[in-house]
């Protein structure tokens, strides 16, 4: 690693401007594919509520086949 203390300010000063500006970049970056992967779930929200409906029904019939036998045995 370099030593800082033998860079110059000016040098010091660029090295700073370009990091910040990398910095802003990723942060851009990051936020577009955190938006991209919200939409995707979004896009997607249709599909995973159908199979919550499936596995509610099939719970809901377990339940059903449950109760018939609790009743016809009792």
């Amino acid at each position: 690693m370099t030593d800082i203390k033998k860079i110059s300010t000016h040098s010091i000063r660029r090295l700073i401007a370009d990091t910040e500006k990398t910095l802003g970049e990723l942060e851009s970056e990051l936020e577009r594919r955190e938006s991209q992967a919200q939409q995707i779930q979004i896009d997607h929200l249709e599909e995973h509520m159908r199979g919550a409906e499936l596995s509610l029904n099939t719970i809901k019939e377990f339940l059903a086949v449950l109760l018939a036998e609790y009743r016809s045995k009792g």
